[in-house]
């Protein structure tokens, strides 16, 4: 159960982690391919690990609900 928890976790660190690249590169990502497929790469496994995130808490809640 504890694996799930920190599983989500990736996603908020990713996500602050593509903002800052957003901001810092600003217009620059259009010119550099490297940097923007980094930010998608960066970006999917975000939304990769939240979805896990969920889905497992899903399971894991509807096998063993708190009482």
């Amino acid at each position: 159960m504890e694996w799930k928890e920190h599983v989500a976790w990736l996603a908020p660190i990713l996500v602050t982690a593509v903002a800052y690249i957003i901001v810092r590169y600003g217009t620059k990502l259009v010119e550099e391919e490297k940097i923007r497929k980094a930010v998608v790469v960066l970006f999917s496994i975000a939304f990769f690990a939240a979805a896990v995130a969920v889905i497992f808490g899903a399971f894991i809640n509807k096998m063993a609900p708190i009482r």
